[in-house]
């Protein structure tokens, strides 16, 4: 099993996808999806901070076709993912807008945070949404678009935040 992050995927929201240069919505998700799956296995787990779907038709229907089991950290447009039909069922789960994940040394959230508990002890925040003018050590921005529309290697955010 190997964890990924990602956030900011997006899904239904032509506008988002046509001004990071995508020609139409279905080839932004088409790739995303494509994307996800080559780097995700069924088993994986995957943190998404924030801003997944647009609405809830979008988003249910782009879930069904996402390997991994997802952890939903709540951005500004996820009202909604309480009502989705696997996060109901328990495939996929909801965690607090700043979630502690004690066994991997992260703080996750969709903000960028200037502190957060364990930051002088080394834990690595990680957060959605967009790159912060200031750089801070231990903490990373994991939106898709920084990654090539893929979610990211939890191996490798270590790496670089050493």
């Amino acid at each position: 099993m190997k964890v990924f992050i990602t956030s900011d995927t997006f899904f239904g929201r032509k506008l988002t996808a046509v001004s990071n240069g995508f020609d139409s919505l279905e080839e932004w998700e088409d790739r995303i999806i494509e994307n996800w799956n080559s780097k995700v296995g069924p088993n994986d787990i995957v943190y998404h901070l924030g801003n997944f779907a647009w609405d809830p038709v979008s988003g249910e229907s782009a879930i069904i076709h996402l390997n991994g089991t997802i952890f939903f950290v709540g951005g500004e447009y996820d009202k909604h993912l309480s009502e989705n039909s696997l996060v109901k069922i328990g495939r996929h789960q909801l965690l607090p807008v700043i979630a502690e994940i004690p066994k991997l040394n992260l703080v996750l959230s969709h903000w960028a945070l200037e502190n957060w508990k364990g930051k002088s002890e080394g834990t690595i925040h990680i957060h959605g949404g967009e790159k912060s003018e200031n750089q801070i050590p231990k903490r990373f921005c994991a939106n898709i678009k920084n990654w090539s529309w893929s979610p990211i290697d939890f191996d490798f955010i270590q790496e670089v935040t050493q």
